[in-house]
């Protein structure tokens, strides 16, 4: 049986989207619908190819102190001050961990980048620690490496 266009066409788009629906996607764009903390966002995704239209995000490859339980301080709260004047309500890229895709706790790992005129431009994850609100710490388990920022 000779296969036709007509046939081979719509089979190699559907593997296409199939493949695509079932992998962490390189970039997804959203909003910032709420700052957990210095490190954690939820951001209401923009026409992806998410399930999910809001995900929590935690910023990859950096630490902020914490705001809450044992450990809370000052520095946390400066922290979560910070990343809640540049990004709440603000559209971000996403550049998505294609190696583990969630963390330990579910939220999806990644770089997070300011949207300038439509498109991604600084890096926040760098900002943060360029700041001194954020340490680097280098998670081996994740396709990131901060020493290239």
């Amino acid at each position: 049986m000779r296969l036709t266009k007509t046939v081979i066409m719509p089979i190699l788009a559907l593997l296409l989207w199939f493949c695509l629906a079932t992998g962490s996607p390189d970039e997804a764009y959203g909003r910032v619908v709420k700052v957990v903390d210095g490190d954690t966002i939820d951001v209401q995704l923009q026409d992806s190819l998410f399930s999910e239209d809001l995900i929590r995000v935690r910023l990859a490859d950096i630490d902020c102190p914490e705001t809450r339980g044992p450990e809370a301080c000052e520095a946390g709260k400066k922290a979560s001050a910070y990343t809640k004047t540049w990004l709440q309500s603000t559209y971000v890229f996403l550049d998505l961990d294609d190696k583990t895709g969630k963390d330990s706790f579910g939220r999806w790992v990644a770089v997070v980048y300011l949207s300038e005129n439509n498109q991604p431009s600084r890096n926040f994850n760098k900002m943060l620690v360029d700041a001194g609100h954020a340490v680097i710490e280098d998670f081996k388990n994740n396709e990131f490496d901060p020493g290239g920022w």
